[in-house]
Parts: C-alpha cells; sequence; structure tokens
C-alpha cells in the first residue's frame, strides 16, 4: 500500500488504521484496539465483520440500478423531510476555508419506516421510506431494507466492544433507544462524481464535517476518496488519506459519542475528494429521537467534569441541521 498520495499538488499521508476484528473472540484485547484508536482518530476498520462480499456487491449493485432511472422518475422521491428518499446533487460552491470546490454527491437516504397512523409519524426525523415503484425497479427496497437490518447488527457487535472500552456494561449501547432496536439507524447511499460533474482533486464531494451521531459504518468501493484531519480545531488543517479495504467497514465516531463520552473519543472531521467516479455506502448509528445524550459518568470525576450540556437527540440534530443548512445556503450566495 502506498503511503503518500498528490492531491492539490501536495503529498497527503496516509493514516493507518487499526483493524478491529469482530471474528476476535477476547472482546477486552478488541476494546483495547479500539479506545486507542478513538482517542488519537476516532476512525478504524471494522474485519470479519460477518456480512458476505457478495452481498455488499448486490447492495451497491441495486443502488446502481436505481441511479440508471430517468431523473424524471427519480425526482419523484425527493423528499422535503431530513433523511428520506433521493438527493439529487446540488449546485457547486466555494469552501471559505479550504478555497476547494464542493460539489455534493448524488444520494438515496433511507431511515426507520414508520406508518401513517403513528402518533410520531410527522416528528422531526420520523415518517416513512420513499420507494421507487416495484414494478420499475423490482428487489431495491427489500435489498435497502436487509442491507440497513445487517448494517445495524454489525453496529450493535460494535456497540459490545466500544461499551467495554468505556467500563460500561456490554449490552450499554444495546439499548433500544441507542442502537438495539435500530430505531433512529439510518444508511445514506452516494454517488459522487454523476450528471458529468467535474472530477478533479480540487473538487470535494462531501465538505469538511463531523458526522452528528455514535458511530457511522461506512461501505465504499476500492476508488481513494475519503481524507481525515485529526486536529480539527486548528487554524490549519492538515489532511491524511484513508484506504479503500476491501470487504471491511471504516468506522468513525460522531458527535453524539463524543458527547457522551466527555471528549475521550473524538468525533473525526472528515472529507470526500472526487477525482474519480466513486460508490459509497453510510450506516448511521444514532440514538432515537427522544434519548438524552449526556456524558457518561465513567468518562467524568472531579477533575474531568461534563464538558458538554445535555441535549435530546432530536434537538441536536436539528440545530446541526439547521447551521450546515444555513452555511450551504452562505457559501453558495458568495460562490
Amino acid at each position: 500500500m502506498t503511503d503518500h498520495l498528490t492531491a492539490n499538488g501536495e503529498e497527503i499521508k496516509v493514516y493507518d488504521l487499526e483493524r478491529i476484528d469482530l471474528s476476535n473472540p477476547n472482546i477486552h484485547e478488541s476494546a483495547a484496539l479500539l479506545r486507542k484508536a478513538c482517542m488519537e482518530s476516532g476512525i478504524f476498520y471494522v474485519i470479519n465483520h460477518g456480512i458476505s462480499q457478495e452481498f455488499m456487491d448486490e447492495t451497491f449493485s441495486q443502488f446502481k440500478r436505481f441511479l440508471d432511472l430517468p431523473i424524471e422518475e427519480k425526482m419523484k422521491l425527493v423528499c422535503d423531510k431530513p433523511l428520506r428518499g433521493y438527493g439529487p446533487p446540488n449546485r457547486s460552491y466555494i469552501d471559505d476555508k479550504t478555497k476547494l470546490k464542493v460539489g455534493l454527491a448524488e444520494t438515496f437516504h433511507i431511515g426507520i419506516d414508520v406508518s401513517e397512523d403513528d402518533p410520531t409519524a410527522q416528528d422531526f426525523l420520523q415518517g416513512q421510506n420513499i420507494w421507487p415503484p416495484a414494478d420499475l425497479l423490482p428487489g431495491f427496497r427489500e435489498a435497502m431494507h436487509k442491507y440497513q437490518q445487517e448494517a445495524t447488527n454489525v453496529g450493535r457487535r460494535i456497540g459490545k466492544i466500544i461499551a467495554v472500552a468505556l467500563n460500561l456494561s456490554e449490552d450499554f449501547f444495546d439499548q433500544p433507544e441507542l442502537i438495539g432496536s435500530a430505531n433512529a439507524n439510518y444508511n445514506n447511499m452516494f454517488h459522487y462524481g454523476g450528471y458529468g460533474a467535474e472530477l478533479s482533486n480540487d473538487v470535494v464531494g462531501s465538505p469538511p464535517h463531523c458526522d452528528l451521531n455514535l458511530i457511522t459504518l461506512l461501505a465504499t468501493d476500492d476508488i481513494w476518496g475519503l481524507q481525515i484531519c485529526r486536529e480539527k480545531n486548528t487554524e490549519s488543517l492538515v489532511w491524511e488519506a484513508i484506504a479503500p479495504l476491501k470487504g471491511a467497514f471504516i468506522v468513525n465516531v460522531g458527535d453524539m459519542l463524543e458527547i457522551l463520552t466527555n471528549g475521550l473519543f473524538r468525533s473525526i472531521l472528515h472529507r470526500v475528494v472526487v477525482d474519480h467516479e466513486r460508490y459509497s455506502s453510510a450506516a448511521f448509528m444514532c440514538p432515537h429521537h427522544d434519548y438524552i445524550i449526556k456524558c457518561l459518568p465513567t468518562c467524568i470525576s472531579e477533575e474531568n467534569p461534563p464538558k458538554y450540556p445535555t441535549i435530546r437527540t432530536g434537538q441536536y440534530i436539528y440545530n446541526r441541521l439547521v447551521q450546515m443548512a444555513a452555511s450551504t445556503v452562505e457559501k453558495e450566495v458568495k460562490g
């Protein structure tokens, strides 16, 4: 494997991730590796997770079939609620801090279905998924649902290792309001470089950001693109590339896990550079929207009091999405 890449005329170092093996029967050994990774960077590989390569390939094949639909059919599936349905590529803008052009991906968003007669169906982040007609794309809905459930099961297994790493009971994150019932987990499929979009290492397909949730399970094709910055609060951002690893998930810490651990585990700033057409899937493990996020007792002390305010999951996501939307609109106007 190469240890450097060239991007934007500069050499970018390749950051070597820890590998957490889910087939390892020694959970304490895995927890020690995970704790080290989450404290140093907030990102790691998960291997031997139990999802077959054949099914991963089928999931991406189904997504590509969806992308091949006429644009007028896909636009029927655009939703005005977050994290549901089709997301067409947004027009480009210039990021103020990095001065790079941002051209966002074509996406398909899947959440947890809530029936129309459920009293929470109209709540923020709740509702039903939007699917193409079965006769237009047979098998797509079933494949996406199965992948979401399989990824959630992997997330639950990772949650057990995280719990041990934090000196909690092994089933802590398996609570229904956390990862246990998949009641607030989401899966996004991404296509970078579609619609004749500009492909260049000067174009960012996903602008610098930290994920909002607990952990994200990222599956990619074999195309490079993901880059991280381990020191997100510095004025000058130093980017490092993450190698795609066939058959593995790239797992990163999100803001909610950083809050729960009182900053012990670090949510990782990352971006995607699109110099080649690229496909990926991100499964976001997220607490139920009513879950109250607050620092865990095992992560606070008199010497290390809570650094973050207590807040409900739904309110936190809403606040962050509003911030992100306002920032994007401002940059588009400037651009």
